[in-house]
């Protein structure tokens, strides 16, 4: 079974899909909520990061090392 959910979303993709305003995603990111992948000009959201964050709460993102 195959399912349209992607690995990785724009700031734009994941405001749209998750209600928020695009600013305050961007601001979380710049802010480092959580990581993010940086292409160029071009930020990246890890989908499953995201939602973790979300699921916490908007607690600071720590990486299980």
């Amino acid at each position: 079974m195959e399912t349209d959910t992607k690995t990785i979303m724009t700031i734009r993709q994941a405001a749209r899909e998750y209600g928020f305003p695009e600013y305050a995603i961007r601001t979380l990111t710049k802010r480092g909520a959580f990581p993010v992948i940086q292409v160029g000009k071009r930020c990246y959201i890890v989908r499953q990061v995201f939602e973790d964050y979300l699921q916490k709460g908007g607690e600071r993102y720590n990486a299980k090392l």
